[in-house]
């Protein structure tokens, strides 16, 4: 089977959806499959492929509709940008074959276009890549040591997480991360946490898990909105517990691996669960729960549902 990925961005930036082409084109490859991924639309001219699978919505999925119509490949969409306008977009391009992460995003795209051939299939982790035994950094921060990987961009709340982490008697909070708003929590971080209780670096993704071991708590409390989040299975790959966002997505990905705040602008509780997450003995839950994400499995699923269509 021809499988193209077209990934705008794709070895540009390292955001969730270009880590997610990065991980399943060459499982899909090494399941017996010829994979190439293009980084526009304009580059199918002249060539065929069976599944055509464009990542970045709107004009690409619209001349990718084009394409399959006039070759007889089968389009595929997954909803990389979550419950909204965009990914409702690509249900109305008719795809072939429309690609939810979550169950949350499962049911809504079935109530926007029921007509749809729609299945429920999570992101994977790597965890070959994202492991314990991985060599953490040394870093100089006061223990216990509170983790968050993001873009900084206002949906993800991460100032939120600086204001819990500085109502902690004890503990630091490393930031993984860079945005339009990292003046802002730098100058919030500096103030309120200072030195040994505050970083922020932008890492390569390929070093992240080097900064995740070198932590014990890993916490997001993003918006509800999010897509999916892979970062939560990065950390639980590394055994870190997690306090998250108490939605149904967190809750699929997260489950017995960590605590969950429904109001993460009430300081006052999300430290306290900061607090109860780094004083608990979690074993290997963090690590038993990402398993259930491994993208040697989930490479497969992808390929049985390519072959039926």
């Amino acid at each position: 089977m021809k499988i193209v990925f077209i990934s705008r961005f794709q070895e540009k930036v390292e955001r969730g959806a270009e880590n997610y082409v990065k991980e399943l084109a060459p499982r899909l490859e090494n399941l017996g499959n010829e994979v190439e991924i293009l980084t526009s639309a304009w580059k199918l001219i002249g060539r065929r492929f069976d599944v055509i699978y464009p990542l970045n919505g709107y004009w690409q999925t619209l001349g990718c509709r084009f394409y399959a119509w006039l070759t007889g490949a089968k389009l595929v969409v997954g909803g990389h940008a979550g419950i909204g306008r965009d990914d409702r977009w690509n249900l109305y391009m008719f795809p072939d074959l429309y690609i939810a992460f979550s169950l949350k995003g499962f049911d809504w795209a079935k109530k926007v276009n029921p007509l749809v051939k729609i299945v429920k299939i999570p992101h994977g982790v790597n965890l070959e890549k994202f492991n314990p035994n991985v060599k953490p950094v040394d870093l100089d921060l006061e223990k216990p040591g509170f983790v968050t990987a993001a873009n900084l961009v206002p949906y993800k709340r991460v100032e939120e997480s600086v204001r819990a982490v500085a109502k902690l008697k004890k503990g630091s909070l490393l930031i993984l991360g860079d945005g339009p708003l990292e003046k802002e929590i730098d100058e919030l971080g500096n103030k309120l946490l200072g030195p040994n209780k505050f970083l922020r670096l932008k890492v390569p993704h390929s070093e992240m898990a080097k900064y995740l071991n070198a932590c014990d708590v890993f916490t997001l409390v993003s918006e509800e909105s999010e897509a999916f989040g892979l970062v939560y299975l990065e950390a639980l790959g590394c055994n870190l517990p997690v306090v998250a966002t108490d939605d149904s997505l967190r809750r699929e990905l997260v489950g017995d691996a960590g605590l969950f705040i429904k109001n993460p602008e009430n300081g006052n509780e999300y430290s306290c669960l900061l607090q109860e997450t780094a004083q608990k003995n979690w074993k290997n839950s963090p690590r038993k729960q990402a398993e259930k994400f491994d993208w040697e499995k989930i490479a497969v699923r992808y390929l049985e549902e390519f072959k039926g269509l």
